[in-house]
C-alpha cells in the first residue's frame, strides 16, 4: 500500500465501500511493513508490539479524530504514532522511577526497622490471647429460646422483620429490640449472624449489580458528550454513521441505567433473608411466615389511607355543621 491509497481509505470509509474494521486493518498492516518511517526500528519488538496493539484498540478513536481539512490521513497518522511512542516511553519511565522509590524507601525501613528490632527485649512479651470467636448455635436452640419467650402474634411480626431485614440493622436497632421482648441479646446475634450468612450470594451478585449501574452511568454520561461535541462539528453531519452508533449506545446505558436505579428504589435488589431462613430460626412453617409478613403489608397500606379517610371524614362533618 503507498501513500495515496492509504489517504484514500477515510474517503471510503466514509462513502460505505469499506467496513470500519477493513480499515483498521488496512492501517494495521501499513505500519507493520513501513515501521522504520514512524522511527519504532529503534526499539525492540515488544516495544512495537504494544505499539501495534494500543493502534488497534484506538482505531475507531483514530478515525473519528480525523478531519481532512487540516492535512493528510498519513500525516496525522504519523502524529498519532509518535504521540503513542511517547506516552509508552513516558509510562515506561515513570515504572521505572516508581519502581526505584520503592525499593529505597523498602531498603531505608528495612534498616530503620533492623535498628529498632535489635533493641526489642522479647523475654517482656505477653503471650497473645486468643481472639474471641462467636459459639454458633443449631437452629433447635434458636426455636427453643423463641418458644420460651412465649410471644404474641404482634411480637413475632416485629421478630420476623427484624429477621428478614438483618444485614440492615444496627446495634442500637438491636439492643432495643431485645429490651422491649426480653430476648437474650447473645442468643439474638447469633440469630442475626445465622441469616446473614445465608446472604453471601446474594452480597455478591447485589455489588455486582451497583457495578453495572455504575458502568452505565459513565457511558451514558461519555455517549452524550461525544454527541453534543459531535453536533457542534461541522463535519460529522447528522447522515453520518458514527453519530447514530453513539446515539445507540447512549440510549442502551441509560436505560440500562434507569432499570437499575428503578429496580434499587423499588427494594427489588435489597438483601432480604428468605422466608425459609426465617420459619428455620422461629420453628414456624414458611407459610406462617408468608401470613405475618402479609399482615404487616395490609396494615401498612391501611396506615396510609387512614389520612385520606380522616380529611374526607372532616370535610363531611364540617358540612353537616354548616346545614
Amino acid at each position: 500500500m503507498k501513500t495515496h491509497e492509504l489517504n484514500l481509505l477515510v474517503e471510503n470509509l466514509r462513502t460505505g465501500k469499506m467496513s470500519e474494521k477493513e480499515v483498521i486493518d488496512k492501517i494495521a498492516v501499513f505500519v507493520i511493513k513501513n515501521y522504520p518511517i514512524y522511527g519504532l526500528h529503534k526499539y525492540d519488538e515488544d516495544f512495537r508490539q504494544d505499539i501495534l496493539l494500543g493502534l488497534l484498540e484506538r482505531g475507531p478513536h483514530l478515525l473519528h479524530l480525523f478531519n481532512p481539512n487540516y492535512g493528510d490521513f498519513f500525516t496525522f497518522l504519523y502524529c498519532y504514532i509518535c504521540t503513542l511512542i511517547n506516552s509508552k516511553l513516558k509510562t515506561c519511565a515513570q515504572n521505572s522511577i516508581r519502581e526505584k522509590l520503592n525499593f529505597e524507601e523498602c531498603v531505608q525501613q528495612y534498616e530503620e526497622k533492623e535498628i529498632k528490632y535489635h533493641r526489642i527485649n522479647y523475654q517482656n512479651f505477653e503471650v497473645p490471647k486468643i481472639p474471641f470467636n462467636w459459639k454458633k448455635l443449631s437452629t433447635e436452640e434458636f426455636q427453643r429460646a423463641i418458644k420460651d419467650l412465649s410471644l404474641h402474634s404482634e411480637e413475632k411480626k416485629v421478630l420476623i422483620l427484624a429477621l428478614k431485614s438483618s444485614y440492615y440493622l444496627t446495634d442500637k436497632q438491636i439492643h432495643r429490640i431485645c429490651n422491649m421482648y426480653g430476648i437474650d441479646s447473645e442468643q439474638f446475634y447469633q440469630m442475626i449472624q445465622y441469616c446473614k450468612e445465608t446472604l453471601d450470594f446474594k452480597r455478591s451478585r447485589l455489588e455486582k449489580e451497583h457495578q453495572k449501574r455504575n458502568f452505565a452511568y459513565y457511558h451514558h454520561k461519555r455517549y452524550r458528550h461525544i454527541i453534543k461535541k459531535y453536533q457542534e462539528d461541522d463535519f460529522f453531519d447528522n447522515k453520518y454513521f458514527i453519530k447514530d452508533l453513539y446515539i445507540y449506545r447512549e440510549r442502551k446505558h441509560k436505560n440500562s441505567m434507569v432499570r437499575l436505579n428503578t429496580a434499587f428504589q423499588k427494594g427489588y435488589l435489597y438483601l432480604r433473608t428468605t422466608n425459609k431462613t426465617v420459619a428455620n430460626v422461629m420453628g414456624l412453617s414458611e407459610r406462617q411466615v408468608n401470613y405475618y409478613m402479609r399482615s404487616v403489608r395490609n396494615e401498612y397500606k391501611n396506615q396510609e389511607d387512614l389520612p385520606e379517610k380522616s380529611t374526607s371524614s372532616d370535610t363531611e362533618i364540617q358540612i353537616a355543621e354548616k346545614e
